[in-house]
């Protein structure tokens, strides 16, 4: 199967040949299949955004190649046609709204594709559905009226707007409350239930593990683990490391283990822990 991101050898520095020079990325190796939903995770000034900004062809590689829905990032001409097929919702993304509307600032990607009013309305009700909001209620409030989550929803519907074939989000959940997050991961969901690509940056790994399909962990600019999740969850030592606290009821089934019972830790969803655990109540 064809991978939908596909990185060799990426290497990137800011400033190269200045006092300034930082080398943020090194030597990145990845791929994706479409479909995936990948977790990024890392600690402040890890490499993550900067990796992100690699995959919408904001930046581009000093070395190694960045593929990304059959485009060549190098190539200049195909790299800024890149928006209509890759989203990414950048940290506090509500900071960048300037339209004066709900309505149009869902719609000015959309609108910036060509297509008809009639179907730029569709987008705009869908998204602003997909996000928790009734079109009717809000399509003519000012965004700048609108709370921080509010403004938030806001600006991820107007990347949902475009239908991105992938779509990028860092740090969305910074912030949030509880029923804000919970938005974020049915998103994301509702991506997977359609085949659709999901990147997101996170510090938290406890939120998104029950959903992501693969775990990338950057430090220092350095790929330190790359792979499924349970792959993951059975390397005891990266998990110690970078302090990632499990969901309670992956600590359960693993507690269950470590006093030597028949119970499957080859498992990463609410479900599967439920039927182990369920095999121990009498």
């Amino acid at each position: 199967m064809p991978k939908i991101i596909e990185i060799k050898e990426l290497d990137y520095t800011y400033l190269p040949g200045s006092p300034y020079e930082h080398k943020a990325l090194k030597n990145i190796n990845l791929s994706l299949e479409q479909g995936d939903f990948l977790g990024i995770f890392g600690p402040n000034g890890s490499g993550k955004s900067t990796l992100a900004q690699q995959l919408n062809g904001l930046l581009c590689p000093n070395n190694g190649t960045v593929t990304v829905c059959n485009i060549n990032t190098a190539d200049k001409k195909l790299r800024q046609e890149l928006w209509k097929k890759v989203s990414l919702v950048f940290q506090y993304p509500e900071q960048q709204i300037f339209q004066i509307t709900v309505y149009n600032e869902v719609a000015y990607g959309p609108r910036n594709l060509g297509i008809s009013e009639t179907e730029v309305q569709a987008r705009v009700y869908n998204a602003l559905q997909e996000v928790g909001l009734i079109p009717e209620n809000t399509e003519h409030l000012t965004p700048m009226s609108l709370s921080g989550g509010m403004k938030r929803r806001v600006a991820i519907a107007g990347m949902l707007a475009l239908k991105p074939e992938i779509l990028i989000l860092d740090e969305p959940m910074a912030g949030l409350d509880p029923l804000g997050r919970k938005l974020i991961l049915d998103i994301i969901k509702n991506r997977q239930d359609k085949n659709e690509t999901t990147v997101m940056i996170s510090h938290d790994l406890k939120e998104i593990i029950t959903v992501a399909d693969k775990i990338a962990i950057l430090d220092r600019g350095t790929l330190v683990f790359c792979g499924e999740v349970n792959q993951l969850l059975e390397n005891t030592n990266i998990l110690a490391h970078y302090r990632f606290e499990l969901p309670d009821y992956l600590q359960v089934v693993y507690a269950l283990a470590d006093r030597e019972l028949d119970v499957n830790t080859n498992i990463s969803s609410m479900k599967e822990a439920a039927m182990e655990i369920s095999k121990f109540i009498v």
